[in-house]
């Protein structure tokens, strides 16, 4: 049984597949964080594969108010 080019590709394709859903599952793409203030509780969401940041701050009334997402460079 001969291995030609198309069998190639196919195997190629597979092992760049599975390689993208192993990194998916241990390089996760978003962190966050909570901190509370006096009557309030913020939320910071990181993205770790683009770099960006977005607060959050829920107020003692309950209210959320979404700060701009913060692009550092």
């Amino acid at each position: 049984m001969a291995i030609d080019n198309q069998d190639v590709r196919w195997f190629v394709a597979l092992g760049v597949l599975v390689l993208v859903a192993f990194a998916y599952l241990y390089m996760p793409r978003y962190e966050w964080r909570t901190l509370s203030d006096s009557g309030s509780v913020s939320i910071i969401v990181y993205d770790r594969w683009t770099g960006r940041m977005q607060r959050a701050v829920y107020d003692s009334a309950g209210k959320l108010h979404v700060g701009d997402v913060y692009i550092p460079f």
